[in-house]
């Protein structure tokens, strides 16, 4: 595997594979992989296609300096994780990646609705970043997990308003045994146990809707049954 820190070694590198006839796959993460972030590169390497990783915290997603720094980061284990996957390229960029160019970006209502209300300025972070993967990436395929849903609309616009011919590829969300979703954010939680309660709620909602007995009244009841078992605030 190949670790890049600069822009301009990876774009030389991947002339190279493009010169080649190679097509290019490409997995943008934050590090602190799980098993989730495996799976996209799993699927990125069928068929001995080339894959190109990323590993950036991008301090424009977070709306606290405090969230941005506890953020968890395993370098060292993630690398060796991708050098186990026989990624090809790693990279890496420096912190000033995200500030080397201004593009104009408009996402509308789609980073305002759901987790937009509440992190304010996180899709247009997301935008940004991912607007410069793109732009010096120019990948085939990029491959995104379907936990991400908000994020995977944004991304799906960008690529669209900005005329790449990246194709998405979506992969199905990976649970751990309680049926919560994969998540580095989800290891800052404080008390697992009471997060249990979201996937068993949401199967519940399900169950309803299936056998046609589903009212939008029945929310305000599962939302109070949230907050009594101990939640501080249910968003959505």
């Amino acid at each position: 595997m190949l670790l890049i820190n600069k822009s301009e070694k990876l774009l030389s590198e991947i002339l190279k594979l493009k010169k080649s006839g190679k097509v290019i796959n490409f997995v943008p993460t934050m590090g602190n992989l799980h098993d989730g972030h495996i799976s996209l590169v799993r699927e990125a390497k069928k068929n001995n296609q080339p894959c190109i990783v990323s590993i950036f915290v991008n301090p424009l997603q977070f709306e606290n300096i405090n969230d941005f720094n506890n953020y968890p980061r395993t370098w060292e284990l993630d690398k060796l994780n991708l050098i186990r996957e026989e990624v090809d390229l790693l990279f890496q960029p420096n912190d000033d990646f995200i500030y080397k160019k201004n593009y104009k970006i408009s996402l509308g209502n789609t980073s305002k609705k759901l987790c937009g209300k509440d992190r304010k300025g996180h899709f247009e972070g997301v935008s940004k970043v991912i607007l410069n993967f793109l732009e010096l990436i120019k990948p085939d395929s990029i491959f995104l997990g379907e936990k991400d849903f908000q994020q995977m609309l944004v991304i799906k616009k960008i690529i669209s308003d900005f005329g790449f011919s990246t194709k998405i590829k979506i992969l199905p969300t990976i649970r751990d045994e309680n049926k919560i979703a994969l998540s580095s954010r989800n290891q800052l939680v404080k008390n697992k146990a009471l997060t249990f309660e979201i996937p068993k709620t949401l199967q519940k909602i399900i169950k309803e809707i299936f056998s046609g007995n589903f009212k939008f009244s029945n929310i305000d009841d599962y939302k109070k049954d949230l907050l009594n078992l101990g939640f501080e605030r249910v968003n959505y």
